[in-house]
């Protein structure tokens, strides 16, 4: 029998492995962080004050919309303001708390895709990027090469979690394994906290990743196949693993 290795946060891991598990796989549910709310070191009210300039909020995942928006100004200023999205998992968030959605990727998930949305070429002003330390480089460096001020308001922290031996011993026993990543900071916290025997056989395994640079990240590492997931949120995964799998043909 497969077993299906799912390391998003617990939630989203559940979900998905339970629709696995419907299905006739066994799955291996290891969310390798959970999260916390910091408070940023920037004075996020005073960045989004500037006169005579556009104002820009960004929002990188559903995450960053929770701990987020408790530093917005208030909703009688949200004319002010342009709210752009990294994915729709992001945009539905925000939009389920009541905020509009100015700018999204008209194609993509990722910082690059969003990076190419023509409104962000123009006229640049401030902009503020709610994310977790340790991420959005590449999106901060282009708003910043396209004439952005860009100011990265960090809310939330990922707090490690370490895989326990019943976790590693369905890895370790498992004969037919494919591994499931949405981040690199869980594929750093795999590798630094799994055994090496169990760690060289997740790299020898099928794997199914939501982005390239997920994907070059893991190949550098030693993975043999790496599949792209047609998509970031569950429904895509769980088509991508049916087809990886065999379960339904390619094409």
């Amino acid at each position: 029998m497969t077993h299906i290795l799912v390391t998003r946060p617990l939630e989203a891991s559940q979900q998905l492995a339970d629709q696995l598990v419907a299905l006739g796989f066994s799955t291996v549910v290891m969310p390798l962080y959970t999260f916390a709310a910091r408070q940023p070191a920037n004075d996020i009210e005073s960045v989004l004050s500037v006169k005579n300039r556009r104002k820009l909020t960004v929002f990188t995942s559903p995450r960053a919309v929770q701990f987020g928006l408790p530093f917005l100004p208030p909703k009688n200023r949200l004319d002010e303001l342009e709210i752009a999205v990294v994915g729709s998992a992001t945009r539905a968030a925000l939009q389920d708390s009541g905020y509009p959605v100015h700018i999204q990727a008209r194609a993509g998930f990722t910082s690059e895709d969003l990076l190419q949305s023509p409104e962000l070429h123009n006229d640049p002003g401030v902009a503020v990027i709610f994310c977790a330390p340790g991420g959005r480089t590449a999106l901060e460096d282009g708003l910043d090469s396209l004439g952005w001020k860009t100011t990265i308001a960090m809310v939330y922290d990922r707090v490690p979690l370490k895989p326990d031996s019943t976790q590693v011993d369905l890895l370790r026993n498992a004969e037919d394994l494919v591994s499931t990543w949405t981040s690199i900071s869980s594929l750093k916290l795999a590798e630094k906290h799994l055994p090496a025997d169990v760690w060289v056989k997740i790299l020898g395994s099928p794997a199914l990743v939501i982005s390239t640079r997920i994907q070059r990240y893991l190949v550098k590492l030693g993975a043999t196949r790496v599949e792209l997931a047609g998509g970031p949120g569950n429904a895509e995964l769980l088509q991508s693993l049916l087809r990886l799998t065999g379960q339904i043909p390619e094409g």
